[in-house]
């Protein structure tokens, strides 16, 4: 039961909507239904981020380390990161929307941001390189967001000149 109840928030969530009425409509039960289930936004929003964690796959900074050839591990980091930020693209987007009011929601973009910190690590760029916040940035979930969204890049496309981009600065 609440399983369906965290689905349809996830659902809901995936479009910016994070109210508990829109999840009682939407899993097609009473308010206090939810509510005996997800007491608070922040009940909702930790079930919610548990469901989404345990259905994605997170790219593995360990086994990119096992790619000797640098472009090709370039090329499988940005894929797999753009792969993720393509599986969770509305409530990713709904996190940083709310994350200065939520704590479940701050965890977890900060949680995300580390993990794309760890990929740049295998980049090999140095703290203290200016490359390194660049690197940061390009595998960002907002800036994902601006190249598919805002610019209608394709996946592949976008995962290509980010590639490409990473591999000519690095190169340099």
């Amino acid at each position: 039961a609440r399983c369906r109840k965290t689905k349809a928030a996830v659902k809901l969530h995936d479009r910016g909507i994070t109210t508990l009425s829109a999840v009682a409509e939407e899993a097609g039960v009473s308010l206090p239904t939810v509510n005996k289930y997800f007491p608070t936004r922040e009940d909702l929003f930790t079930a919610c981020t548990g469901h989404v964690i345990s259905n994605v796959e997170f790219p593995q900074p360990e086994i990119l380390l096992t790619i000797p050839d640098r472009a090709q591990r370039i090329e499988q980091a940005v894929t797999g990161v753009f792969r993720l930020h393509e599986e969770t693209f509305g409530v990713t987007w709904t996190g940083y929307k709310l994350e200065d009011e939520s704590p479940v929601l701050a965890r977890v973009t900060a949680e995300q941001e580390e993990l794309i910190n760890r990929i740049v690590d295998t980049l090999q760029i140095g703290e203290g390189d200016p490359l390194r916040p660049f690197a940061q940035a390009l595998l960002n979930p907002l800036t994902y967001r601006a190249l598919r969204l805002r610019n209608g890049m394709d996946f592949e496309t976008a995962v290509t000149v980010t590639t490409q981009a990473l591999i000519k600065l690095l190169d340099k």
